[in-house]
Parts: C-alpha cells; sequence; structure tokens
C-alpha cells in the first residue's frame, strides 16, 4: 500500500511536463512524429519546505524511506498522483530552528 506525503510545500513550486514521443526523420527533411505509450505526458517538480528542524527530519525521512524508488501519493494544486524522488534531497539552514528541505520529484503511474 502507497504511503502518502502529508506534508503542504511552498509556494512557488515548479512543474515540467515531460512528453514522450518517437520520431522518425526522413532525408529530404521531413519527419513523422507520434506519442510514445498510454501515459506519454509526465509531470516533474522543483518543490522545497520551509519549517522548524524536526519537520524537515521527518520530511527528509520519508523521503529516504522511499530510496528514490518507492512511489508515495502526493496532492499538489489539489490533485493526488502518484509521485518518487527523483535526484538529489537539499536540506539548508536557514536560520535559528528554520530549515528547508527541497527535492525533485517525478511523476509515476501505477497500474
Amino acid at each position: 500500500m502507497l504511503k502518502t506525503f502529508t506534508w503542504c510545500v511552498n509556494s512557488g513550486a515548479t512543474q515540467d511536463t515531460e512528453l514522450k514521443t518517437n520520431a522518425v526523420s526522413f532525408g529530404d527533411g521531413y519527419e513523422q512524429v507520434s506519442s510514445f505509450g498510454i501515459n506519454n505526458a509526465r509531470a516533474n517538480w522543483q518543490v522545497a519546505k520551509t519549517a522548524k528542524l524536526a519537520e524537515i527530519n521527518a520530511i527528509y525521512q520519508f523521503l529516504r524511506d522511499h530510496k528514490g524508488a518507492t512511489p508515495f501519493y502526493l496532492a499538489i494544486n489539489g490533485e493526488t498522483k502518484t509521485y518518487r524522488t527523483d535526484g538529489a534531497i537539499s536540506k539548508a539552514h536557514i536560520g535559528a530552528d528554520v530549515w528547508q528541505i527541497s527535492f525533485n520529484l517525478k511523476q509515476v503511474f501505477i497500474p
């Protein structure tokens, strides 16, 4: 059973959408392009959360427990989808007991 990422991320999260296509190029400059797969549009997010160290550590542990491979549910902009962590997880000390964690998410399609 998939777990749910329950923390609200900071506003200003950035989304990009990766479109998978097949392209065949012909010698005279023409090409034929088609979408690849059933789910050819995949959302990727760059997100951050600023909070006290205890909350940042809880988020960090949640992400580490999923090892970048196990998907989890996350609601962004009112839509709940499945994601996994993609790449590095960064923690930065802002000041006093305030920290920021940032990481990238890749949408995952599960049957």
